[in-house]
């Protein structure tokens, strides 16, 4: 009987120890599901913030080909009138200084912050690779002029190192498959990514390529690394409210004076930049003329856009949408000299 028993016994702890050894196997594999999945979710919030940066990026540089176009497509070195007074702020050299980088086409980070494009907080370091953000632009097509008017500026934001998060070698072709798949949704139709080595960089949906120059020398690179992601930007690039400016410019001229009528008075400035289409800006007078009865300056503001207009040339004007004339918005008469 006492023996019965104990087999019994050895039975029962046999089973026990089969079962416990089940139940911590099965938690170790819950357990590394859920880091798994905790490691992959985070590795997709690293892909939208540095989403989000080329895109910002993108953005800046998109507004430097609209408001700068001209200058950039003209020779010598691009100079930025920031409060529109006539004077200079900024000069963006034809040529850089040292290096490859710094030029009117291949401005850096800290150009686009002294143009105000972008906040000066911004800090040249992308979230998920250790390079850094590098801008490359051309004007076309070949053999566009100024006395034309026909050029338009074509370019692309990427990073000059892959995406490598994961700890993976960019030197020996690797990068992070699941940041630059990520990255591909986040940026939008003119993302782009490198999928292999030596090859161009293609949008997720495949429509369009890239042939990347991340060392600055003006032709694109035999030798490219996989994995390095960019937003194509210019002309081509499908923006939201600004019209493409190619071929029939869609621009309202700079270097233009801009006079209405505020309270009796005229009030003039002069709008120095080119404005693309859809462009809107806040203007005002603190020296009007032409008042009768009276000494004091008139202060003249207005809200001005930049509008599509096929009957002017280039296609757009100038129109104001609201000001300060007592007389309301209709009473504001508009002529540019």
């Amino acid at each position: 009987m006492l023996d019965s028993l104990k087999h019994s016994n050895t039975r029962h702890t046999g089973f026990l120890s089969i079962e416990l050894a089940l139940v911590l196997i099965i938690s170790a594999i819950i357990a590394f599901a859920v880091v798994q999945q905790q490691a992959r979710s985070a590795k997709s919030s690293v892909a939208k913030i540095q989403a989000d940066q080329l895109n910002q990026v993108g953005d800046a540089l998109n507004s430097y080909t609209d408001l700068y176009r001209r200058g950039i497509s003209a020779p010598g070195d691009l100079q930025v009138d920031l409060n529109n007074d006539g004077i200079t702020d900024v000069t963006i050299p034809e040529t850089p200084v040292t290096g490859n980088e710094g030029s009117k086409l291949t401005p850096t980070i800290q150009n686009l912050i002294d143009v105000g494009l972008l906040p000066a907080s911004f800090v040249n370091r992308p979230a998920a690779s250790n390079g850094q953000f590098i801008t490359r632009l051309s004007i076309l097509p070949a053999g566009c002029s100024m006395a034309a008017d026909n050029c338009r500026i074509e370019g692309y934001i990427t990073l000059n190192q892959p995406v490598t998060i994961g700890g993976q070698d960019g030197t020996a072709g690797e990068f992070d498959n699941d940041i630059a798949g990520d990255m591909l949704g986040f940026m939008g139709g003119n993302g782009f990514v490198t999928l292999q080595a030596n090859t161009p960089a293609t949008s997720a949906g495949g429509n369009f390529t890239v042939a990347l120059d991340i060392d600055g020398n003006g032709t694109s690179d035999a030798n490219t690394p996989a994995g390095v992601p960019g937003v194509r930007v210019g002309a081509l690039a499908s923006r939201y409210d600004v019209r493409n400016p190619i071929m029939d410019v869609d621009f309202c001229r700079g270097n233009q004076t801009l006079n209405w009528i505020e309270n009796g008075k005229t009030c003039s400035t002069t709008i120095f930049s080119d404005t693309p289409v859809g462009y809107r800006f806040a203007i005002s007078d603190n020296e009007g003329t032409g008042g009768s009865g009276s000494s004091s300056n008139a202060t003249g503001s207005a809200f001005v856009k930049c509008i599509f207009d096929p009957g002017s040339n280039p296609p757009a004007k100038l129109s104001i949408l609201d000001s300060c004339c007592q007389s309301g918005p209709s009473g504001c008469n508009i002529n540019l000299n």
